[in-house]
């Protein structure tokens, strides 16, 4: 199947989620999982379809939990409508957006949610598992959406694009050199048990809090060990100020960046080599490279 055939991408839930383009409405059938997202567009793949499923799980998220309606643009399907209105579903969401003024420009805003089991008659188990599902598939597709913007990007001068490849470099060289953890480990020092359900969902929960750094590696989020203590394991309190201060990203390798560099206010420390001991003196470095105050100007 070429990429000018294709019509859609469905998002499949599980604790490893997984896109898998389609090229009709028809194929768009309920996937293994027992629940998946479907997106029908024109033409070829772009236009920001990352952002629109990470848009929709976001959505779904809160109505997991609390009594809230799907948005216009979320269309549900679930055991109380026959599985083959999904596939008319995704037909009537397609034709519609290839019908109207403009339509390009929102090529993406209707999503068909499918479910095997009504959400209303769904048991707290079975919304936590859901739960844990959807958090994967969050962290997965903040990862891809960035590179929704790849093409629409103005190309880079020579210098840029060695930064950018010396960036890269000195990120694969940190992965190596330094301490990393990985989420069901962060879940065990953070007092979980190793077996227990959503084992991966501490770590989720306290990077989508801004409490715990992560660095994306191509697979997984991995976690520098400086940000824990050294006796016990815990996360130390003070990471979340820090994390206030510096730049945002999703990949978390700005941050880490930042945090593996010698600092003139630090001794030429770096602030992962001080964190543990003074985590205030790599606060206080932090705001003077990203806070503005009357001092500075």
């Amino acid at each position: 199947m070429t990429q000018a055939a294709t019509k859609g991408i469905a998002l499949e839930f599980g604790k490893f989620p997984q896109l898998r383009a389609f090229s009709e409405p028809t194929e768009a059938r309920a996937a293994a999982s027992r629940c998946g997202l479907f997106v029908v567009y024109s033409g070829t793949f772009g236009g920001g379809k990352t952002r629109t499923l990470l848009r929709a799980c976001k959505s779904i998220q809160a109505m997991v939990w609390k009594p809230e309606h799907s948005p216009d643009w979320l269309i549900l399907v679930d055991e109380d409508r026959p599985v083959s209105s999904l596939a008319e579903q995704m037909f009537r969401a397609g034709t519609k957006q290839s019908e109207s003024p403009g339509a390009r420009a929102r090529i993406l805003d209707q999503v068909v949610f499918y479910c095997a089991k009504s959400l209303a008659r769904w048991s707290v188990d079975e919304r936590s598992e859901f739960q844990d599902e959807l958090e994967s598939a969050i962290d997965f597709l903040s990862q891809l959406a960035p590179a929704d913007n790849a093409e629409q990007d103005p190309p880079g001068d020579v210098d840029s694009e060695r930064r950018l490849q010396l960036a890269r470099e000195r990120r694969d060289q940190l992965l190596v050199s330094e301490n990393w953890i990985d989420a069901p480990t962060v879940h065990v020092q953070q007092g979980g048990k190793s077996d227990s359900q959503g084992i991966n969902n501490t770590a989720s929960r306290l990077r989508r809090r801004g409490e715990l750094l992560g660095a994306w590696n191509g697979r997984e989020f991995l976690h520098p060990t400086f940000q824990f203590q050294p006796d016990t394991g815990r996360l130390m309190p003070e990471m979340k100020t820090l994390l206030d201060i510096l730049p945002k990203d999703r990949s978390g390798w700005r941050q880490a960046l930042w945090i593996f560099q010698r600092h003139g206010q630090l001794d030429g420390k770096r602030p992962a080599d001080v964190f543990q001991n003074n985590p205030e003196s790599v606060i206080k470095a932090a705001r003077s490279d990203f806070e503005l105050n009357d001092e500075r100007w």
